[in-house]
């Protein structure tokens, strides 16, 4: 009987020493289980977002007001193409900045700068975040996608044609987007400078397509490489500029289109001529040949 006893006073013994070696394990488990912090990106801008530039975005983390999290960490890791200027993309709030029930969201902007040439598309940024009850080392990682596409569009010039101080410019669109309200002007440059007008007006030009301009230059130093600005505005609605440069000599005049239509006509009939004066010449030598015989035919 008093063997029973001791057993069961040995048992109730050890079950305690298990619930009190136990309880801060569970404790610190169902801390750690009802830290739920939660992150997600809520807003991107410009969308999508070009290459060469900057874009702001902004993180959302929920549930930072949470006792059991004691304030979180945030971390923007920048892989290609994206990078900060700042080279920090740690943040960290404390628990005791907030009011519980009262905020439970944590916004936290970042300038990202995008490399000139990242590739269109869906391009992931990495981040780290945990709460401050967390032992070093430990965090939890997530990536977001952020929306890539280069809006510009490219143009090429060749000079069509020279007529004394007036020249012809063909401007395609060689780019794969369309070209909104296109104006060509001529810049301030020390080779040659505008008479009247120095900028005309396209509009719209759209991929593959072209158009010619026109301008009366005069021009100030031989040799040198005659600038183009065009301003046009991309698919995203920004106002952008193509500066080109291209070789001109007013000093060489191309013939216009009449006059090698001139020339060509001139030539057609500068080889009838010739032709007819042959046939003329052909006739007379077959002529005097005839005479001749006939004359000797006579005197015998």
């Amino acid at each position: 009987m008093e063997k029973s006893i001791m057993e069961e006073k040995m048992k109730n013994k050890l079950l305690i020493l298990t619930i009190i070696f136990l309880f801060p394990t569970l404790t610190l488990a169902s801390n750690s289980n009802s830290c739920n912090l939660n992150v997600s990106l809520i807003n991107q801008d410009p969308y999508p977002a070009v290459p060469g530039e900057y874009v702001d975005v902004v993180f959302q983390v929920d549930n930072v007001d949470n006792f059991d999290c004691d304030g979180a960490n945030f971390n923007l890791i920048p892989n290609y193409p994206f990078s900060l200027d700042e080279n920090d993309g740690l943040r960290t709030i404390e628990g005791s900045t907030w009011i519980t029930n009262a905020n439970t969201e944590w916004m936290i902007p970042f300038k990202i700068r995008i490399d000139k040439d990242a590739i269109d598309g869906q391009n992931q940024v990495k981040v780290q975040y945990w709460p401050n009850t967390w032992d070093i080392g430990s965090y939890i990682s997530k990536d977001f996608d952020i929306a890539i596409e280069n809006p510009r569009t490219n143009f090429e010039a060749v000079v069509q044609e020279i007529s004394k101080n007036e020249i012809s410019i063909a401007l395609a669109n060689t780019g794969k987007y369309t070209a909104n309200s296109v104006i060509v002007r001529i810049p301030q440059q020390e080779g040659f400078i505008p008479i009247g007008t120095d900028g005309q007006m396209v509009g719209n030009l759209e991929s593959g397509d072209y158009t010619i301009v026109g301008f009366s230059l005069k021009e100030q130093n031989s040799g040198e490489l005659l600038k183009l600005d065009v301003h046009y505005t991309d698919m995203i609605g920004e106002r952008r500029i193509v500066n080109i440069e291209l070789p001109l000599s007013l000093a060489y005049t191309l013939p216009t289109i009449s006059e090698l239509n001139n020339t060509q006509k001139n030539k057609s009939w500068f080889s009838l001529e010739i032709i007819l004066i042959i046939l003329i010449i052909i006739i007379i030598v077959v002529l005097i040949k005839k005479s001749y015989k006939f004359i000797k035919k006579i005197k015998k």
